[in-house]
């Protein structure tokens, strides 16, 4: 019996010291849960604390230095675009002086290069006379009469033709555009005189002609007059 006894005392103790020992087992391994628990809380939460410390000051200072990195960067794309159109303007302004300046240029030449002679315009006594004016450059208009002239003013005459022609080309009206109010003897066989108007009645002009033998009729002065005589 004590034999027994002991052998089940011996059982009973080691189930005993096997449930201390769970006991303990659990609870150590409830306390180490317990602190990985704390420890991980403690991370997300220092985590977040730092995120949400950051944040705040990081954020705004990246949006102004951007903000301002854009702003700068737009102004100075509108500074330069302004300058590139300022400078293309004035380039533009240059150009067309300096085309306009080589336009008067070929204007004068060609001026010069049309009329050879020089024109002088004096006033006049004549109070119906507004100006006369005298072309050096004016040249005889050409004739297709031969032999000795004889000044006609005959309206069908070859002479006649000639004097309007010559008339017209002192004037610097088209024949078809012209009105002859006279036209007559100048002083000489060999000198004729007409008045013309424009067909509007804007221009009259008193015109002064001389035959240049072999070369036609010869416009010598205009007068420009202000109403006919």
């Amino acid at each position: 019996m004590p034999e027994n006894n002991r052998r089940i005392n011996s059982r009973l103790n080691q189930k005993h010291r096997k449930k201390k020992t769970n006991t303990m087992l659990n609870v150590l391994i409830g306390i180490v849960l317990v602190l990985i628990i704390v420890t991980v809380v403690n991370i997300v939460t220092d985590d977040e604390v730092k995120d949400s410390a950051v944040e705040p000051n990081t954020s705004p200072i990246t949006n102004n230095e951007d903000d301002t990195t854009e702003d700068s960067s737009e102004d100075t794309t509108d500074t330069e675009e302004e300058n590139s159109s300022t400078d293309q303007v004035n380039a533009q302004d240059e150009t067309n002086t300096e085309s306009s300046v080589e336009d008067q240029e070929e204007v004068e030449s060609e001026t010069i290069e049309e009329s050879t002679g020089t024109i002088t315009t004096e006033p006049s006594s004549d109070s119906n006379v507004e100006s006369e004016i005298v072309d050096s450059g004016w040249q005889p208009i050409g004739t297709t009469q031969t032999g000795e002239h004889v000044s006609s003013y005959d309206k069908n005459s070859v002479d006649w033709a000639e004097k309007v022609e010559a008339l017209a080309y002192a004037a610097n009206l088209d024949a078809s555009n012209m009105y002859v109010k006279h036209l007559g003897n100048g002083g000489s066989p060999q000198k004729s005189i007409g008045t013309v108007t424009s067909k509007d009645g804007s221009e009259i002009y008193r015109i002064s002609l001389e035959w240049v033998d072999g070369q036609g009729w010869k416009p010598t002065k205009k007068e420009k007059l202000n109403s006919l005589d």
